[in-house]
């Protein structure tokens, strides 16, 4: 029985994906991976791995999920919350549905751009809506130069002033009360 079970986690994605994203949404609630940002004071120079204070590259242009082409350009000045993800991540399945809860908490007073990075775009909005998550979900036309990754899934804050002040690599819990303040103080 156990041997059977560790070839379906080994071989059957269909079984590995979900298995392993519940683990990891269930290691979200502990606490361990809440988005950190005490650090973060809007006046005060910064020493903090994740506040970079680096200018943001508008210079990226994403599709909807109907294929209308979206200029981030045109968000210049609002603060914007971005994460890439795919479908096929554990931990950025993990995470999407307290990004979703964050959306619906705030998502009026912040732009939130969840830029899917599978190659398979109509899989992309199919998992959206079967998972019934109201947040915007966009493909890019290329990602190198405005939001360069390493690994997915990744988070970047833009301020209004155009300003990098928050990445994050690696899974973790946005919906949090500190989070949320964070946001809202930008």
């Amino acid at each position: 029985m156990l041997i059977s079970l560790v070839v379906l986690i080994v071989f059957v994605p269909s079984v590995r994906l979900p298995l392993m994203s519940n683990v990891q949404k269930v290691l979200l609630h502990t606490g361990l991976f809440n988005a950190s940002v005490e650090s973060y004071h809007p006046d005060e120079a910064f020493d903090y791995n994740l506040i970079l204070d680096e200018a943001f590259d508008y210079n990226l242009i994403l599709h909807d999920t109907l294929g209308n082409q979206i200029d981030i350009e045109d968000m210049r000045g609002k603060v914007l919350f971005i994460n890439a993800w795919a479908t096929w991540c554990p931990p950025c399945i993990a995470e999407m549905p307290e990004i979703a809860e964050l959306y619906n908490l705030v998502g009026d007073r912040v732009e939130f751009l969840m830029v899917s990075v599978d190659k398979n775009q109509l899989k992309a909005k199919e998992w959206i809506q079967r998972e019934g998550f109201l947040v915007p979900v966009y493909f890019p036309e290329q990602m190198s130069g405005s939001l360069p990754y390493e690994a997915i899934p990744t988070t970047w804050v833009i301020d209004r002033n155009g300003k990098i002040v928050f990445q994050q690599t690696g899974m973790a819990r946005y919906n949090t009360e500190d989070f949320k303040e964070f946001l809202l103080s930008l």
